[in-house]
């Protein structure tokens, strides 16, 4: 009698813990989507990125969303081969990357213009988060949220402080925050 009891408390024991398992996580920090294989060795190509900018001052000299959008691009594709991360033709498995990107682009007192045009300054910094998908086969593999990031530019937060404080940002500048923000996202591939 004690025996089937124990049986059965097993058995449920069991079913519950199977329907409440989450996916085993191979692809951290991304999220699995669901269970999935894992993938080796882990090599990458870019399916799409969609940038979205946003400013509140209008900057004729920066470059538009389209351009942005091309040196995520080409930006994101160096820092796989880099790393040796990048799919080729000979890949057996590559694993698609999407990624949604919302950049904002901040200059200094832009949040000042009820003074006059003349209390806005040069560029400061961009923000950055982006959400991204990684697929093989048309499966979702796994997904990732960042969180908001201030962009350091090339010289990190004291070459930022000197910029910002120097009044002195410019195009380059935020060509360096993008270049910095791929390498970043880049980073938080899993490679194992």
């Amino acid at each position: 009698m004690k025996f089937k009891h124990f049986t059965i408390l097993a058995l449920i024991a069991t079913s519950t813990s199977l329907v409440y398992a989450k996916p085993t996580q191979f692809y951290k920090p991304y999220k699995s989507v669901n269970t999935v294989e894992n993938i080796q060795p882990k090599k990458y190509h870019i399916e799409t990125v969609n940038v979205s900018l946003a400013s509140k001052v209008d900057a004729p000299t920066f470059s538009t969303q389209d351009q942005i959008k091309e040196r995520y691009v080409q930006k994101l594709t160096d820092e796989l081969k880099s790393k040796g991360l990048l799919a080729d033709e000979q890949t057996a498995q590559p694993i698609s990357l999407s990624f949604d990107i919302k950049q904002k682009r901040v200059f200094a007192g832009e949040d000042l213009k009820f003074l006059g045009s003349k209390a806005i300054g040069k560029y400061a910094h961009s923000t950055l988060q982006y959400t991204s998908t990684m697929t093989y086969d048309n499966k979702d593999l796994a997904n990732y949220v960042s969180s908001e990031k201030i962009s350091l530019g090339k010289s990190g937060s004291l070459g930022k402080i000197v910029r910002d404080l120097s009044g002195k940002g410019s195009p380059d500048n935020e060509n360096e925050d993008i270049d910095g923000f791929a390498k970043y996202m880049i980073e938080q591939l899993p490679t194992q």
